[in-house]
């Protein structure tokens, strides 16, 4: 699997909220950062938005997706709200936001 295939299979199974699509497409290769081309969310941004908190926390805590805006500036908790997320991916995306501008570490970057 080249990496545009790679990157691809991350954008859609963090979109389906596939776990094992996720895994198995950073261990090809993809980019942890890559985005969408036309929407410009990352898988982080995706996972989100569709409320799938087991992809997000797998991103954020093991696979080290950095928390920081899409490519439109919207901060993962905007996306959250925007998309009317659960309250579980609302508190947990918030939390980790939170941790990131306060410069702790787990895989994010301070704003």
């Amino acid at each position: 699997m080249d990496n545009a295939d790679a990157n691809s299979s991350l954008l859609y199974g963090a979109y389906i909220g596939s776990l094992k699509i996720v895994r198995e497409a950073l261990e090809q290769g993809a980019d942890i950062e890559c985005a969408e081309a036309g929407t410009v969310l990352t898988a982080l941004h995706l996972a989100v938005g569709r409320s799938f908190v087991d992809v997000a926390k797998y991103l954020i805590e093991e696979a080290g997706a950095t928390i920081k805006p899409d490519g439109h500036g919207r901060w993962p908790t905007v996306i959250a709200a925007q998309c009317c997320a659960t309250e579980e991916m609302c508190d947990f995306i918030a939390a980790r936001e939170a941790a990131s501008a306060s410069g702790a570490s787990g895989g994010t970057e301070g704003r």
